[in-house]
């Protein structure tokens, strides 16, 4: 297994004990493929989150098993695929020990190695038993029942998720979603893929009737797609499930900014809506008073009203 870092990127130390090491250019262009390469697009990052979609196959050279490490959007960032590794003759629970080595270098802010989803639906449940029970894995995606009514029920006992009939509509439907919204800020959409492999599998994954009924092609795959649209859910979830999608916060956010700069100083602050203290408050209703000029110097500047003297406010208290 060979962990391949860009020549100009600092290096980053993969936990010891997973045969992993760091490929060299000449090494790089003897490969056949970039199969069974952990291939990096962005390094692990301080006080990022990062879960990991997995989609297993039995390692035949028949199918292929992916993982796609997604960096949990910011209203500064969209979501990124930050990594991925790709395998077609691997086995479930060789598997796992790579999904173990990635979940431990893309560390949480938490301490908590990467979030693992890993569809149980065939193989993924080997590899799923594997890292819980031999591998010692911490952080599972926990399945959520989606139309329960009672909160305090919607998380099952299960681990892992469940592509079903049920579950792939709102799957593909947020899949969609995040590659095809455009933020006007960044530039970029609300799921970046840096992937060939993904983009590759995106153009022959297609539908001529309903979004959810979209496949891969004949002859064609599916996996890497199906491992970032899980990792993007389980993302997006975790976030509690934003209705608004993070392009309009952040068009939002740039039109507030706007005004503010265009308003500057003048006119009156709402506290309510600001982290300021009663203090701060006082001290800048004080300082407005205390540069006000009277209009005619006979007033009686007890006719002004002043916060900081409310004993002293002459006829108004």
């Amino acid at each position: 297994m060979i962990l391949t870092f860009p020549e100009q990127r600092p290096f980053y130390a993969v936990p010891p004990g997973y045969g992993f090491h760091r490929l060299t250019v000449p090494e790089l262009a003897e490969q056949p493929s970039l199969f069974n390469t952990l291939q990096i697009f962005e390094h692990p990052r301080k006080g990022h989150r990062y879960v990991v979609g997995v989609d297993a196959s039995e390692g035949l050279g028949q199918d292929r098993s992916v993982a796609a490490v997604v960096r949990m959007a910011t209203l500064e960032e969209p979501a990124e695929e930050v990594a991925q590794y790709v395998t077609d003759d691997t086995p479930p629970r060789a598997f796992a020990g790579i999904l173990d080595a990635i979940g431990h270098l893309y560390v949480g802010p938490d301490g908590l190695e990467a979030m693992l989803a890993i569809e149980t639906n065939l193989h993924g449940l080997s590899v799923q038993d594997t890292l819980q029970l031999h591998l010692g894995y911490r952080h599972f995606y926990v399945w959520e029942v989606f139309d329960q009514a009672d909160p305090g029920k919607r998380f099952t006992t299960r681990l892992g998720w469940a592509t079903t009939p049920r579950s792939r509509p709102i799957l593909l439907d947020q899949f969609h979603t995040g590659a095809t919204t455009l933020d006007p800020i960044t530039g970029f959409s609300d799921l970046r893929v840096n992937s060939r492999f993904t983009m590759d599998e995106m153009r022959d994954f297609s539908t001529e009737g309903a979004l959810w009924e979209a496949a891969a092609s004949p002859g064609q795959h599916d996996d890497c797609v199906m491992a970032l649209a899980i990792a993007h859910i389980v993302a997006w979830r975790l976030m509690g499930g934003e209705t608004e999608p993070l392009a309009d916060r952040r068009r939002r956010r740039a039109e507030e900014q706007a005004l503010q700069a265009q308003q500057g100083a003048q006119g009156p602050v709402d506290y309510r809506n600001t982290d300021a203290t009663a203090d701060d408050q006082r001290m800048k209703e004080i300082t407005h008073v205390t540069e006000r000029d009277p209009l005619d110097p006979d007033d009686d500047p007890l006719l002004f009203y002043d916060p900081s003297g409310r004993s002293t406010a002459g006829p108004f208290y």
